[in-house]
Order: structure tokens, then C-alpha cells, then sequence
């Protein structure tokens, strides 16, 4: 059962240099080696350790590029696209903060650098264990003769809209070809988590 779910942040690392001819470097200013030094600075360390509910936070670089086709020619500017996934030991503002504060350390007064926030709708939330949970619990281990887990790994859901609202928990099928093609489940399986859900209806309303 997904009690809850990381929070989600992407952005994009920009390092402006000075552009100029390989056989010159004098007159240039690379940015290529000081965007590699950040992302290493950035990767390294980590965000936090994890919490009772939640694994650590982590920052992931997905993309590094300069937008040069020349091979002989220093670019002007360079740019690094990253998402972080984070638990709750940080909102969105404490976790740009850290990171803003941490680029800052690294990049000094010699290396121009900044950060590009992309607007985000994915906050982390929990639902903490009690009787929502347990009910839940009660019905899938009547079916199944399995005791659930609790978990918050894996990616955003749709959920974070109606977290700030109420209680959520997310249960349902087996996702072992979720957005692949063919995508498929047993129907002994639907059988199953239409008894579950049965189960959690008449215990909620029982």
C-alpha cells in the first residue's frame, strides 16, 4: 500500500563562459569544466539521510549539453537539466535553498552559474498509519492471506492533488507492464482487488 509519496523538482543548471577559438583559449572562458565540477559538487553530497516515513532524497542530472556542433570552438554557455526527488524533511522552498546555497559554495566568485526552477505541483505527503490504514490493511490480507506493506517509494501520483484534502492511500494492481505496450493483467487478479475493494467499502461505511 502507498502511504505516500516524494516530492518532485526539476531545473536547469546554466554555466555562462565566454566563447572563442580552441587556438586561443586565453580569450575564452570554457564553461564546460566548471559545469562538470558542479555536477559533481551537486551529486556528491548528499540531500539528507531519509526519514522514518521516507528513503533519502537524491538529485539526478538527466542531461548535460552546449549546443555547439563545432569541434573547435570554446562555447559560450553550457546547461545541466535535474530532477530531485525528496521526502519530508524538506518543502520545495527549503529544498531550492540547500541546493542554491550549495552551488553558491562550489561555484565562488570565479564561476558565473545559476539555476532555472520548473514550476511543480508535486509535493511530498503522507498519510501516517492509524484506522485508514488498517482497514485497508484488514481487507487486502482477508483476500489475499498476505499483511501488506506500507510504502512510500516510486515515483509522483495523481494522489498529490487530493492529499492537502484527506487521507490517501493508493492500492491496485500489479504493474508489470504499466505503459507498455500490450499492457495486461490477469483477470484473476481484477477478480481479487474487486473483492478488496469490496472489503474496504464495508469496513469504512460498516
Amino acid at each position: 500500500i502507498k502511504v505516500g509519496r516524494r516530492g518532485s523538482q526539476s531545473g536547469t543548471l546554466y554555466v555562462d563562459g565566454v566563447q572563442g577559438h580552441v587556438a586561443y583559449p586565453q580569450r575564452a572562458s570554457n564553461p564546460v569544466p566548471d559545469i562538470s565540477r558542479l555536477i559533481l559538487a551537486l551529486s556528491e553530497e548528499p540531500l539528507d539521510h531519509g526519514s522514518a516515513q521516507f528513503q533519502a532524497s537524491h538529485l539526478e542530472f538527466t542531461s548535460v549539453d552546449v549546443g555547439n556542433t563545432a569541434s573547435n570552438v570554446i562555447p559560450g554557455q553550457a546547461r545541466a537539466k535535474f530532477n530531485i526527488r525528496y521526502n519530508d524533511l524538506h518543502t520545495r522552498e527549503s529544498l531550492r535553498d540547500l541546493v542554491e546555497q550549495r552551488l553558491a559554495k562550489t561555484a565562488g566568485n570565479r564561476i558565473r552559474a545559476r539555476i532555472v526552477w520548473e514550476p511543480s505541483n508535486s509535493n511530498v505527503f503522507v498519510t501516517k498509519p492509524g484506522a485508514f490504514t488498517e482497514l485497508a490493511v484488514a481487507a487486502i490480507e482477508e483476500v489475499t492471506g498476505r499483511r501488506p506493506e506500507l510504502s512510500t517509494s516510486g515515483g509522483t501520483s495523481d494522489a498529490r492533488f487530493i492529499a492537502s484534502y484527506c487521507p490517501v492511500i493508493e492500492f491496485g494492481l500489479v504493474g508489470q507492464t504499466m505503459h507498455q505496450i500490450d499492457e495486461r493483467t490477469p483477470v484473476a487478479d481484477l477478480e481479487k482487488l474487486t473483492k478488496i475493494y469490496r472489503g474496504i467499502l464495508e469496513r469504512y461505511f460498516g
